[in-house]
């Protein structure tokens, strides 16, 4: 009898304190979910009912003015259309009278029982109301466990109840109340708060103390939730690949700030549809898409960029989208074979001539001043050949990174000075003056500093004039760095081309630079040993007067430029 009645008294109070902290709870929600509803103009109703049904947990319901229902985050569109019974909904109907209503009763819905709260607002001019319901079976299994708890400490310590019921009284309610106010804690979602005192009753102790295991593992499990949840959303925010998850009807429910600058997007609401992110018309329409097809794949232009994105449909619906930006490896791709074509077209080229030159030559009859010339030209493009091959080979080894530069004093004037010996051969036979304004010392790899000068010397004279050209090397110093110009008064360069002479087989005069026996990568090969000291390079030049190659590397602080040599 008394366990019976304390198994009563438990299960009321539990359902009491439960029921209680519900209504409380489902309260505060309903005129949440008003001021979400009357933000929501232009939504459809079944959306805002499922989003808000989502976020909290509770069955949501939109009724109109005459207690029809419009909307039902359980039950979906065709709900409006079959419960046309406006009878029963006396919370409906208390919320049109009072703007607010609430009630427990067995819904007309689907004859579950439910904890029903519902607020009148405005919407669009016409006052609709929404309801929030929390079905009663799950607080009522609650508290019967609790009583059940209860039920069997009393039955057990039935005897010593009766005998010292006087003393025992407080020591029962007392945790009784700790613990229906750590249920109470517990199901409202809130810190379950300090841990139940112990009685001196041993079953009150081991109801407190399965409590107490109750709040642990509540604890535990909530604080795993929430660094699981913590570390997912800081593995999407540092990955460098945009990551987007779209819930089932193409709502943006995460995306991270690599996704967003490569969408050149600054802030996505909550729950904002794609189409309203997305602007690009393939890439939407793939999104949207990607909430029903298993997979999609796609490249597309977007800003500028070159993304490749790939979606794949969750199992609980919804979507993950991937975005990998490739305009860099697109451009390489485009840049590799460029250079194929053109070094398959600069290698047949004296390939060509020196087989038609073999097989002449190979004529008997062939009279000894025309076999003296054929040779020539074989030994000619042969020598262009090995040219073209090392300076291919000089220039893969630059752009691959195999090449380091070295970290030594460079005095600039005694290299430029040793690359022009190199040259005074062929500059005295076209009467071409050098001179060399200026010295310094820089810090760089000094076989690279001769090879600048070097390809720069050639450069020039192919296309200084016969008697009366003049090249000049200017040295100085400017912001931590030795500043080279090398000068000429040579045919210059057209501004069209200007920008482009430091490509990789160009030429500004292709026929007289094949002539000269000039490779066309010679200047590639300049701003690649430039770059990778450090420095910079650059041309200024006008068709017909002359052009000038300026380039500095870093200098070396223990010389100033400035003294003048000859």
């Amino acid at each position: 009898m008394i366990a019976a009645a304390a198994w009563v008294v438990a299960r009321r109070a539990a359902e009491g304190a439960i029921y209680d902290q519900g209504e409380r709870r489902l309260a505060s929600a309903t005129e949440l979910g008003a001021g979400q509803l009357r933000a929501s103009r232009g939504l459809p109703l079944d959306s805002v009912a499922r989003a808000l049904a989502l976020a909290t947990g509770y069955r949501v319901s939109v009724f109109d003015g005459e207690s029809a229902l419009l909307a039902d985050s359980d039950l979906g569109p065709a709900a409006a259309d079959t419960l046309s019974d406006r009878s029963g909904r006396s919370e409906v109907r208390g919320a049109l009278l009072r703007a607010a209503g609430s009630s427990r009763r067995t819904s007309l819905m689907d004859g579950q029982r439910y904890l029903f709260a519902a607020t009148r607002l405005y919407r669009e001019g016409e006052p609709v109301v929404i309801r929030f319901g929390d079905p009663v079976g799950p607080m009522r299994a609650a508290a019967a466990r609790v009583a059940h708890l209860v039920g069997a400490g009393v039955l057990a310590g039935g005897l010593v109840f009766l005998v010292l019921a006087h003393r025992a009284a407080g020591s029962v309610t007392r945790p009784l109340g700790d613990v229906r106010r750590l249920l109470a804690r517990l199901a409202a979602g809130r810190s379950p708060g300090s841990r139940v005192k112990l009685s001196g009753v041993t079953e009150l102790a081991r109801l407190a103390s399965s409590a107490n295991r109750v709040r642990a593992e509540v604890e535990e499990q909530v604080a795993r939730v929430s660094r699981e949840r913590d570390e997912l959303a800081q593995l999407m925010d540092e990955v460098a690949e945009g990551l987007m998850a779209l819930t089932s009807d193409a709502r943006i429910l995460r995306i991270n700030p690599a996704a967003q600058q490569l969408l050149g997007v600054a802030d996505v609401p909550p729950f904002a549809p794609v189409g309203s992110i997305v602007r690009d018309p393939v890439l939407r329409d793939l999104l949207e898409a990607s909430v029903v097809r298993p997979q999609g794949r796609l490249e597309v232009t977007v800003g500028g960029r070159e993304l490749e994105v790939r979606t794949k449909m969750g199992t609980g619906g919804g979507s993950v989208v991937l975005l990998v930006d490739v305009t860099e490896m697109r451009r390489l791709e485009a840049v590799r074979s460029d250079f194929v074509a053109n070094a398959s077209h600069e290698l047949k080229t004296p390939l060509t001539v020196i087989r038609a030159a073999a097989e002449t030559v190979m004529d008997e009859g062939l009279p000894p001043d025309l076999r003296r010339r054929f040779l020539a030209s074989i030994e000619g493009n042969t020598v262009r050949l090995q040219r073209l091959v090392d300076d291919l080979l000089d220039l893969s080894r630059y752009e691959s990174g195999e090449w380091r530069p070295a970290r030594e004093r460079v005095e600039i004037d005694r290299v430029a000075r040793a690359a022009w010996r190199e040259q005074e051969a062929a500059a005295g036979r076209r009467g071409v003056e050098f001179e060399i304004a200026g010295a310094g010392g820089a810090v760089g790899d000094e076989a690279a500093v001769y090879q600048i000068f070097r390809n720069l010397f050639e450069n020039s004279l192919r296309y200084v004039p016969e008697g009366g050209g003049r090249i000049g090397v200017e040295i100085g110093s400017r912001g931590g760095h030795v500043v080279v110009a090398v000068k000429d008064n040579g045919a210059g360069i057209p501004a069209a081309s200007l920008s482009r002479i430091f490509e990789r087989f160009y030429r500004v005069d292709a026929a007289r630079s094949r002539q000269e026996g000039g490779t066309g990568l010679g200047l590639a090969i300049v701003r690649h040993l430039v770059s990778s000291m450090g420095g910079e390079v650059r041309a200024e030049s006008a068709w017909g007067a002359g052009t000038t190659i300026t380039f500095s590397v870093p200098l070396h602080r223990g010389v100033v430029a400035g003294a003048t040599s000859r």
